[in-house]
Order: structure tokens, then C-alpha cells, then sequence
């Protein structure tokens, strides 16, 4: 089987818990929704947020989590991703930057204006997986934001 993507359901919660306890090893951030499936639940419950999975041979290796934002100004509505998360055993293979490109074009498709993702500078390979899927730099020093922005038809 190839590399597939679906909306996260509750049925993937518990591979997500084993992936990143895997992926962090003894990490006990409070804020982490990585290691508290409680959390992804009540994510899960909110309207506005979308989340989708990779998965490679049946077996999830990878997480993007955003939500619906809608501008006071503009009745159009953004794509903010903020957590992009795949396993390190299947980093550089390609797999993220596939995965972005299905989860942008999947906004496109269901009327967003745009989808943006913050990441910090010193993160390299999330920049170019970015820019291969793409996304372009937003102009800032310390910090990078990618942004695409969907023509209307």
C-alpha cells in the first residue's frame, strides 16, 4: 500500500499516542497534545479545527493540525496550521511535503482564501517542505510564516 491521507478520527488517536511517545521519549509538556488523547478528543469535538493523517502501509507516521479562521474584516476564511508533526523514521523521504501538498489542496477545494503555518527560522527542513508543497516565506526576521493563497474562479 502507498502513502494515503484522512481526516483524523478517534479511531487514529491511539497510534498517535504510541507514534509520539515514540517521537518524544519522556516528554512531559503540560501543553502537549501529543501525549494526552483526552486532548485530541476535545480537539476532535471543536467545529473550527481539521486535522488529517498520513498513513503508509496502514500504519499512521504523521499529523497535521489546524483550524478554520475567519478575518473580521473579510468574510473569507484562512487555513491555519499550526502542528505538523511526521514520525523521524520517515523524515526526508518526502512523505511531508506530500502531505502538505494534499492537506493545501484540500483547503483550496473547500473555499479557504488562503492557509498559512508558522515555524521558527532555525527549522530548515520544515522551511523547504513548505516551499516544495508551494507555501511562500512571509517576510519576517526571527521567526518564518509560509502563506498560499487560492485564486477564486
Amino acid at each position: 500500500m502507498g502513502l494515503t491521507f484522512e481526516h483524523l478520527q478517534e479511531k487514529h488517536i491511539p497510534e498517535l499516542e504510541v507514534m509520539f511517545t515514540q517521537y518524544n521519549p519522556g516528554d512531559e509538556r503540560e501543553d502537549s497534545y501529543k501525549h494526552n488523547p483526552e486532548q485530541v478528543k476535545v480537539f476532535l469535538n471543536e467545529k473550527q479545527n481539521i486535522a488529517f493523517v498520513a498513513i503508509l502501509d496502514n500504519k499512521v507516521i504523521g499529523c497535521i493540525f489546524g483550524y478554520s479562521l475567519t478575518m473580521i474584516d473579510e468574510a473569507e476564511k484562512e487555513f491555519y496550521i499550526y502542528g505538523v508533526d511526521i514520525h523521524p523514521d520517515y523524515h526526508n523521504k518526502g512523505y511531508g511535503t506530500e502531505f502538505m501538498k494534499f492537506v493545501l489542496n484540500w483547503a483550496k477545494e473547500n473555499g479557504f482564501r488562503e492557509s498559512s503555518v508558522p515555524t521558527g527560522s532555525e527549522n530548515i527542513a520544515a522551511c523547504r517542505c513548505y516551499e516544495k508543497a508551494g507555501m511562500e516565506q512571509d517576510d519576517w526576521k526571527t521567526a518564518r510564516s509560509y502563506t498560499i493563497e487560492y485564486k477564486q474562479k
